[in-house]
């Protein structure tokens, strides 16, 4: 999307090319955390001035805010394309801890996940901390309702509660995300899988 973004002048607004724009801020903000962000090293890596900054976004929050809505679309479009081809809780639960590690891997691993690095940072916040809150809740509803689907459909044994067995499996999603970022996530991706998958039984 290209973002129009009005001059002080009465010529043509200048415009942006928006994703691109989110992406590097994206890449910023999960390599280098919000605080120690300033709108001058914002603007190196977007390629935007700053007075284009702060009339698009308003902020360094609201740069944030859009960051991250762009992240969490793209994270959620990509998770559901691999939970489509899952043909039982369990292997849409295998596909997602799959994701995960290979996201913990690498050049992306040591990137980091944006709303990890948000987290760790809620106090700085005064309005994008309700956002990642909701998210987490949300991605734990998700695997509420694939454990749930999983006990139904007879791919899960356990007879733990969804919600129990949810909570471990979010703090091992994002736990390999913060190994990832570490560089200390295991390179046996396939035994870790398969290990984390013994709780389902």
């Amino acid at each position: 999307m290209v973002q129009p973004v009005a001059g002080r002048s009465r010529g043509r607004p200048r415009t942006f090319d928006e994703q691109r724009v989110l992406s590097r801020a994206i890449a910023f903000f999960s390599a280098s955390g919000y605080s120690a962000a300033g709108i001058s090293d914002l603007s190196r890596a977007t390629g935007l001035t700053t007075g284009s900054l702060y009339k698009a976004y308003s902020d360094k929050e609201g740069i944030f805010a859009k960051a991250l809505e762009c992240y969490i679309a793209r994270r959620e479009a990509e998770v559901a394309a691999i939970l489509a081809d899952a043909e039982s809780g369990r292997a849409a639960i295998a596909a997602l801890l799959g994701l995960y590690a290979r996201l913990s891997q690498g050049k992306e691993g040591k990137l980091g996940c944006l709303l990890v690095a948000g987290i760790t940072e809620l106090p700085q916040f005064s309005r994008v901390g309700v956002v990642m809150r909701d998210q987490l809740a949300r991605r734990r509803d998700l695997l509420i309702g694939l454990v749930g689907q999983g006990q139904d459909d007879g791919s899960i044994t356990t007879t733990a509660a969804p919600a129990t067995v949810a909570d471990l499996l979010l703090a091992l999603l994002q736990g390999m995300r913060v190994l990832g970022k570490a560089e200390s996530f295991s390179e046996d991706t396939d035994a870790f899988v398969a290990l984390a998958l013994k709780v389902l039984e």
